[in-house]
Parts: C-alpha cells; structure tokens; sequence
C-alpha cells in the first residue's frame, strides 16, 4: 500500500461524495495520521532511497485534482451488471460487475437470508448512543480445529505414503502495454482510464495490433479505450508488465525471456501426500499474495473434482508478478482501480485444480528425504540477505524435503522454503517473473555444471534431484530483502547490481547448497512417515487505515469480510472489520510443516532478543555490515558510554525510537511450538494480510523510526490471533 496513493484518492472520494456526517472521533484521529504521513515526504517514482523500506516507493505527486476527474471518467463503471442467464449465487452472496459470485464487503442485513452460510443476522447496540445496527455475525467459537486422522473424509493413515509433485504454467497469456510516451521509466505516468490512446497500445489480451504479424481481428478489450494491462506487484502503482523484446525471447543467459509475456513461466508448484484415507496438498503460486478468499473458491472446485482433505496453499511473494491482491493496479499516485486482472485471476485457479487433479491421479509410493540446511553468516553474507528493520535477526534455515518413487527410484520432486524477498529485479524490472524462484528450481532440479579455471576443474557439477521443485517463501518480514546485499554465484563471482544476473547467482547459490549436502548423504531418510494434520480457522480485525480504504472506499480489494457494518468512510458498527484467516500444521514422521497467513518476522520464530534465549540457531546481528558496522556487544547492543564493540549489531546506535526489549516476550517461540525433528515453515501460508509485526513492536502508523511495516499490516491484533490459532493447531494434533 502506497501512503500518498491512498491519500490522493481518499481526497478525491471526500470531494466527490463529501465526508460522512457520522465520522467517529477515531476516524479523524486516523485520517490525521494518513495526512502527517504523507506530509512526511516521498522520493522520485520508481526509485528506492538507501534508508526506504523495499516495499515502500513513493512518487512524485501529480495534481490532486487530476485524480479526482480520473475518478470520475469511472463513475458509469461502478453501476452493477446484471446477470439474468446464469443461476442465483448461494446465500449471501451476489454477482459483481464481471458476473461472479462475491460476498458484499458490508455485512449489514435486514434478515438472515442477506447472510452466508454460518451466520445470523443480529441487532446490536452501536459503539456510541443508543442507537442499534443490524449486521451479519459469524460466532467464533464455532471456528474449532479439524484434523486427520478423525474427519468423516479421513478415518486412517495406515498403509504406504503415496506421493506425486506437478508443475502447471500460469503466465498470462496477454495483456496490453504501454507505449514509450506512456511510461516514466518502467512505470506508467498517467492514470487511465483517459482519453489518451497514444499512451498505451489498445489492441487487446494478445496484444497484437492491426498490421502485426500474426493479427486475424480485434478480440476482447481492442480499441475500448482501457488498458487490460498486468500490472507487477510490489513495488510502486502502476508498474505496467512490458512484452520481452524480442532479441531476449529463447537466447541464452540468465537475462533472456521464455516469452514475449514472461521472462520466466509463472507456475503454481503442487505436492500431493496421501496415507491411508488421509491425503493432503501443497500448491505454492508464484504471486506476491493470495488472499484466503481465493484459496477457499479453490477449495470448493477441489471439492467437486478431487478427494482432498486439507489444501496448504501459499505464495511466494514475488514482487515481479501480476497484481493478485489489487492494490498496484494503474494510475501514476494512485491505483484508479483495481490491479487483479479477472481472466488471470481465473486462469491461476482452473490451472490450481487442474493440477491437483493431475497429481492425485499420478500417486505413486513414495520415500521420503529430509534435511534443514543451516547456512549461517556465511549464507546470509553471499545470498543477497539483508535486514532493513530492526531487531536485525535472520531465519537462515533452508528445511529440504527430497521425495522419490519407492517403486522405481524415479524423483517426484523437492520442497524447500526460504526466507528472503522475491525481489532480486529490484522495482525497475518491466518483465513478470518469478525472480530468483525461477533460478533456484531449475537449478536444483538440473543441477550445477562444473566451474573449470586455467583448464582444471575448480569446482565439480553437481547433480540436480530432478522432478517438480516446491519452493515456499519463509520468514521474509522485518523486512527480510536482498536491497543493499550482493550474491555470490558457484563460481564465486560477486554480484552487486539489481537484475537477472544477480537473481540467477543466488539461485546458484541456494541450490548449491542443497545439491552439495544431498550429494554428501547429508539428507535423513524418513521411516516414519505417518501423515496427520490440524488446521484452524480464525477472524482477525482490519484495524489499518490504508487498508480499509482500499477496501471499502477505493475498492481495490476483494475478498469476504465479517461482523461489521460499513457506516462510510472508514467508520464501522459494531467494530473493525474482521477477515477470515487459517493456520495449519501438516506432520509425516518428524517433519512438521507449519503455517503463517502473512510476512512473519524472522524473531518470532527464533526469538533472539538481548538476554533471551534462541530457537533453531538463527543469525543473529548485521552479519554483512550491511546497515552498521559491527561496533556492538556480545548482546548486540551499542556498548555504554560511547564504546566501540566487536560484534555485529542488532540495532543502529542512533537508532530512532528503537524497540523496548523489556517487553520482547519470552519463549516459546514459533520453533518452539513445533512438535517434530525437522520443523518447515511456510509463510504466506494459507492468506496474505501484510506483515506479522510482534506485538510489543507494534506502532501506530505515525511512530518515528522504523516502523514502516505497520503500514502493510492488518492490526496489532494480527499476530497474537495467528499465535493463539497455531497453539491451538499444535494441541489440536492426533497422537
């Protein structure tokens, strides 16, 4: 979320509909924040200060007023289509503008049957006064754990483990772009929808033109005066996807392109483990996050085509994908709608089931590899790692599952999870891929050639694992990101600079790795390969201003809300807004994999606070001097009295407003909880709700110092709900 992005629009919708007369004393308390953020500055469009969050660019401002007028071209956007041919929606739900089924964000009723599936529609007293509000209300405490063994669908887990991994492309397959006149850079610099044609190539999802090779007749969205462009994810609004030139498409080297619409093929990663009548999978999707919303839609197909007992679907944070979540979409200051496409919105969840049916139809017995790969300072120094919040604490465990065909020997694929930022391109990059995701599945599948010097082998090849690699992202919050950090590559060629040859070294880099200690039996075999789950789901507030207001006043998001009616603005009764979020824990034998619905900060899982014990040897302190120089004490805090220490820090010594480490809790820590040898997480497992700030860190949105995080953040609420789910989760386990 872009701070004056948000407060550029707000000011047009306040101008445009006027404030509501009812705003709460705590909604001009917000908006004051919102302003004094914005009052804070910005850097040029499209470039990232030394000191500036990675997620976080700002852009120059354009006339407020520009993008009210802009608001305004869309006002006949806003009026419903009707859906007369196709069936009603299921309770509570109803058709948006392309003809799908959405629950309304508002949960305001008038009965029950305005409700979905598990909620009632209750009057209730009103925060202030004593008047009432009607709204829908799903009881929480009917949000209990389910497990397997012990659900009708999975009664056992005897027998053979059975297995099999698939790969399914979901690269768009068109979209338009811009023209040079159109683009600052690598970003837009108009906000569409104008009346400006000569900004953007209007000629449709397969982007050719009248007078291309190729072209037969205008198809859908050609010459409609709209940019169906894909717009990347992470960085800035309004980063249009550009089309591969064509003397990079099929060349060779790390900078050259699949395609015209892809450097790399986007995919989704699926693994399937089945034991007796309990079968479980895992889906990663190369996409900077995908809301439980979706997953659940995914879910219900599943449902209907294939047997599975529970679907761990996470993503890996990619900030050079498609706009999956809404909030990078067009617009220069500002995005005017929404970045979700809907043809690829739909495409990556028929390629989702498609591929789950496909791996459930392929089980074949399986055996099962394991192994957590503790890379230490020497990983996080040459992996392109670095830390931009304080405390700076790192998660540098790479857990390394390796699963073959009992039967024939034959790989089924690998999983691994790491933690840092799918951002190696850097916010400039114009081309959707997958970053260096891309790099280190194949080369762990392929494996590494040898490096020769002077005619002799320096280094030897080494063996790809073969099959499908399932790769998650890890502990990336905190903010855990390869800014200011350089690779090294296999043959220890040093790679400073963003771009595709930094991203192919520490994909080098990570598979080297995990090829060197599989290839010097370092991997456990599983004997005990009992497959068991638990999951929870959990309501969690919407408490973050620049959240609500995309939600509810620009209406870039969309996913299902609960428990509270919209007043306007960004007033509710009777509370935040809440979301539906999940946690789960998957064992066979002793390995555990784990969830977490948002960017996790590394310390919450290994702890690593001064004074206070660790989980899972983490690494701890600014390893790389990439932020201070290591002038610190044993603990990793500025010696007293203007001394000078030894040992890397975990805090600058001027630090703003650092955080109290009287109230860093205690452990247990995630690890801790974990029952099992070899612990897997996996985050942005199961949602995507911005980063998990630890609760004693927490600060309002206007707090000096390092405290950008918070502004990409559900609540403060956020973490200790995850918590409470995930020891739930844990107890919730079958023996």
């Amino acid at each position: 979320m872009q701070v004056r992005a948000c407060v550029v629009v707000l000011l047009g919708a306040m101008i445009l509909t006027g404030c509501p007369s009812n705003e709460s004393e705590e909604t001009a308390k917000d908006m004051q924040v919102v302003v004094d953020v914005l009052d804070s500055g910005s850097t040029d469009q499209g470039k990232v200060d030394v000191d500036m969050p990675v997620d976080r660019v700002d852009t120059q401002p354009d006339a407020d007023m520009q993008v009210v007028e802009d608001m305004a071209d869309m006002s006949d956007m806003s009026e419903p289509l009707k859906c007369p041919d196709l069936p009603r929606c299921r309770r509570g739900y109803d058709y948006n503008d392309y003809c799908e089924c959405v629950a309304p964000q508002d949960r305001g009723c008038e009965n029950d049957s305005d409700c979905r599936e598990g909620e009632t529609c209750e009057v209730l007293p009103r925060s202030t006064g004593d008047r009432t509000v009607q709204v829908c209300v799903l009881d929480e405490s009917t949000l209990t754990v389910e497990a397997c063994p012990g659900l009708d669908t999975c009664q056992d887990n005897a027998g053979m483990l059975r297995a099999a991994a698939v790969s399914k492309i979901v690269t768009p397959q068109g979209f338009e772009t811009a023209t040079a006149e159109g683009l600052d850079g690598a970003y837009i610099n108009f906000n569409p929808p104008l009346r400006k044609p000569e900004l953007w190539n209007d000629c449709g999802y397969d982007g050719l033109c009248p007078g291309d090779d190729g072209y037969m007749m205008p198809d859908e969205g050609e010459g409609d005066g709209e940019l169906q462009g894909m717009w990347i994810a992470g960085f800035s609004v309004g980063r249009a996807a550009q089309f591969c030139p064509e003397e990079l498409i099929g060349c060779e080297g790390p900078e050259c392109c699949v395609s015209k619409y892809a450097h790399d093929d986007l995919r989704v990663q699926i693994m399937v483990f089945e034991k007796g009548s309990t079968r479980v999978a895992f889906a990663v999707l190369d996409s900077v996050g995908y809301f439980h919303t979706y997953i659940d839609e995914i879910r219900r197909r599943v449902a209907e085509e294939a047997d599975i007992d529970l679907l761990v679907m996470s993503s890996t944070h990619s900030h050079e994908s498609p706009d999956t979540v809404g909030q990078w979409g067009p617009g220069t200051d500002a995005p005017v709608r929404t970045g979700r496409d809907r043809h690829y919105m739909k495409r990556i969840q028929d390629e989702t089931v498609a591929g789950i049916k496909e791996a459930v139809a392929n089980l074949a017995p399986a055996t099962v590899e394991v192994a957590v790969i503790d890379v230490g300072e020497e990983g996080i120094k040459t992996l392109a790692m670095s830390d931009s919040r304080p405390p700076y604490i790192y998660d540098d465990n790479i857990p390394v599952v390796r699963v073959t065909d009992s039967m024939s020997g034959a790989p089924i694929g690998t999983m691994l999870s790491v933690g840092n930022h799918a951002e190696v391109l850097w916010s400039n990059n114009p081309y959707i891929s997958s970053d260096y995701f891309h790099f280190v599945r194949e080369y762990v599948s392929q494996g590494l050639d040898a490096v020769e010097e002077n005619g002799e082998v320096r280094k030897p090849a080494l063996a790809g694992l073969g099959g499908v690699t399932v790769m998650f992202a890890g502990a990336v919050g905190g903010l855990i990101n390869p800014g200011h950090s350089s690779a090294l590559d296999y043959a220890d060629v040093e790679h400073r600079e963003h771009g595709y040859a930094k991203a192919d070294a520490v994909g080098q880099r990570i598979a080297m790795h995990i090829l060197q200690q599989h290839n010097e039996g370092k991997f456990t075999l599983l004997e005990d390969t009992e497959l068991r789950f638990a999951t929870k789901r959990f309501l969690t507030p919407i408490t973050n201003t620049l959240f609500l207001l995309a939600g509810f006043v620009i209406n870039v998001f969309e996913r299902d809300m609960y428990n509270a009616k919209h007043l306007g603005f960004v007033d509710f009764e009777p509370n935040f807004p809440h979301v539906m979020s999940q946690v789960a824990v998957v064992r066979l034998g002793p390995l555990s994999f784990f969830t977490a619905p948002g960017e996790v900060f590394p310390e919450l899982l290994v702890g690593g606070y001064p004074g206070k014990p660790t989980a899972q040897n983490p690494v701890i302190g600014d390893v790389g001097e990439v932020r201070v120089s290591a002038t610190c004490d044993i603990n990793g805090l500025p010696p007293m009295n203007g001394e000078v220490g030894m040992f890397p820090c975990l805090v600058k010594a001027d630090q703003e407003n650092p955080p109290d480490w009287s109230l860093a809790p205690d452990p247990p820590y995630g690890y801790d909880l974990i029952p099992g040898e070899y612990p897997f997480f996996i985050g942005l497992g199961m949602d995507f709700l911005g980063y998990m700030v630890p609760s004693y860190d927490f600060e309002p949105n206007d707090a000096p110092g390092a405290h950008y995080e918070e502004t990409n953040s559900a609540s403060g609420e956020f973490v200790d709900d995850w918590l409470e789910g995930l020891n739930a989760v844990v107890n919730g386990l079958p023996e």
